[in-house]
């Protein structure tokens, strides 16, 4: 009897270390299952911040383009109207020069060019051949000329934003010139010559001409004290040439000798201030 005793404890022991075997296997595989699910939900977790950072950076990087587009559509609109303003400067300029001297203008054998601001005359009328000196005629037309033009100039809406009134001279080429043969030549007899009507048509409408009509001696000799300031003279030789079209040439052509020898006054606005607050704009 106690043999069996025994036996059925010990056949009992048995059966009690098969169920704890198992138990620790469940236990296991539990473990594994937890581990299993958080290293899934700590890559879905990390996966979703990666999601979430790159969707931040992506917005950050949409906000700095709105930033830098709204930046660039400002530079654009304060360049336009910059822009605007030059050419309504000049327009208005043009229509105030035409309007003072279309009735003048065939008189005188002159052309205002809309683009430059630019009165040009025909130096055949106003020099002898290879002469600096002023015709008779020619200083007639700088007496007419020469105040008409300081008046408008002179208007509150134009005299801050006239930066020079350039007298500009040109030769055209003439084999026959006294001072040499050839181009060479002809360029350096010309700036000779160019230079010199210029200054003698500045000296002229400075000195000979009724360009101010300011009774008051203070305003008068502020107003001459403007214009010397801002009138210069320049030869230009045989430089900017004119085709037979009536335009400037832009390469070869023929050239137009009777246009091309002529004298210039040109109106230089503030122009580079445009160009300087461009530069500001995209510097900002």
């Amino acid at each position: 009897m106690r043999t069996k005793r025994y036996r059925h404890i010990e056949e009992g022991s048995g059966y009690d270390l098969s169920i704890s075997d198992l138990m620790a296997a469940l236990c296991c595989i539990f473990v594994l299952v937890t581990i299993s699910i958080i290293v899934s939900l700590t890559e879905k977790t990390q996966l979703a911040d990666k999601k979430n950072r790159l969707a931040d950076e992506y917005i950050a990087s949409l906000m700095e383009k709105n930033r830098l587009a709204d930046k660039y559509i400002v530079s654009l609109t304060e360049k336009n109207q910059l822009a605007d303003k030059y050419r309504e400067l000049q327009h208005d300029l043009f229509l105030d020069l035409t309007e003072e001297m279309e009735a003048y203008l065939k008189k005188w054998g002159a052309t205002i060019d809309p683009d430059t601001l630019t009165i040009r005359f025909s130096s055949n009328d106003g020099f002898a051949p290879r002469s600096a000196e002023l015709k008779p005629g020619y200083k007639k037309v700088l007496q007419e000329f020469f105040p008409k033009l300081i008046k408008i100039l002179e208007q509150d809406k134009y005299k801050n934003e006239i930066e020079e009134i350039r007298i500009e001279g040109f030769t055209a080429p003439d084999s026959g010139d006294p001072y040499g043969e050839g181009s060479e030549h002809d360029y350096v007899a010309g700036v000779w010559l160019s230079q010199q009507r210029t200054q003698n048509v500045l000296l002229y409408c400075l000195e000979n001409t009724e360009y101010s009509q300011e009774t008051d001696p203070k305003r008068r000799e502020a107003e001459k004290d403007w214009i010397r300031k801002h009138i210069v003279s320049n030869g230009y030789s045989l430089s900017k040439p004119i085709g037979t079209d009536g335009k400037l040439l832009d390469g070869d052509g023929e050239i137009d000798k009777a246009a091309t020898r002529r004298v210039e006054f040109r109106i230089k606005t503030n122009s580079d201030k445009i160009v300087q607050q461009f530069q500001k704009i995209n510097g900002n």
